[in-house]
């Protein structure tokens, strides 16, 4: 899985490795893809960890062409977010969050496709956003762009990789507090405040999101593809 050196996508691979899955755990930060890897195997499971920067193509085809196992299922949660005013973003905020948001999700779901076609079976699962479907609650326009494609990109993957037995679905998670947004949740104040606008009246954690990934990548879901799972204690509910 992409991604998962922390966050969310720690979450997803310790939990992927607790139900008995070879993870291969790749980040950006190589220490955190090896910390995560050695957390696994410490409970028993089997995982290593790879440095990846999505936004490298040909670092993506040599990642998921070094996979020493048949792959079954592909988590793509590797993203990065930049926090500013709309008119305030440059043209290096606007490249840096396509690079690893949108064409890095695009390859690695491209890639993992391949790996998949000749077994013709296998899951794969994005990270969207509700974003993708309303307006961030701090000013991030790129990222929201990004997610909204992402969103698409799970749609329009899941028709054309059907025929080959690969269900493509994504995960569209709300406020949830982890280092990427803990800058804009850091005191009691703005936490209750994200958490009043809530239906459910709290701020997920990424438990709440790896749950519904693990449904994706189950046989519960086998019939279930171009599905994005909201993941937000409400928060569309209330959009408008």
């Amino acid at each position: 899985m992409t991604g998962g050196g922390r966050g969310m996508g720690r979450d997803v691979a310790l939990a992927l490795g607790a139900r008995g899955a070879h993870v291969t755990v790749a980040d950006i930060d190589g220490g955190n893809a090896d910390a995560v890897a050695g957390a696994i195997a410490t409970a028993g499971g089997q995982a290593r960890g790879v440095r990846l920067d999505v936004s490298d193509v040909g670092q993506v085809r040599a990642f998921f062409r070094s996979l020493e196992a048949p792959l079954d299922i592909a988590v793509c949660a590797a993203a990065i977010l930049k926090v500013k005013p709309f008119l305030d973003h440059e043209e290096e905020d606007w490249d840096a969050l396509v690079r690893v948001n949108l064409k890095g999700t695009f390859f690695s779901v491209q890639e993992a496709a391949r790996a998949m076609v000749p077994r013709r079976k296998g899951v794969i699962v994005t990270f969207s956003s509700t974003s993708a479907f309303v307006a961030s609650r701090v000013p991030e326009l790129a990222y929201d762009v990004t997610k909204g494609g992402i969103r698409q990109m799970t749609v329009s993957a899941a028709v054309e990789l059907a025929p080959f037995g690969i269900r493509v679905n994504g995960v569209a998670p709300g406020t949830i507090l982890t280092d990427f947004n803990r800058a804009t949740l850091s005191t009691p104040e703005s936490l209750q405040a994200a958490a009043n606008g809530l239906p459910l009246g709290r701020v997920g954690a990424p438990e709440d999101v790896t749950g519904a990934v693990l449904y994706l990548c189950s046989s519960m879901s086998s019939y279930v593809t171009g599905q994005l799972l909201v993941v937000d204690g409400g928060r569309l509910c209330r959009a408008g």
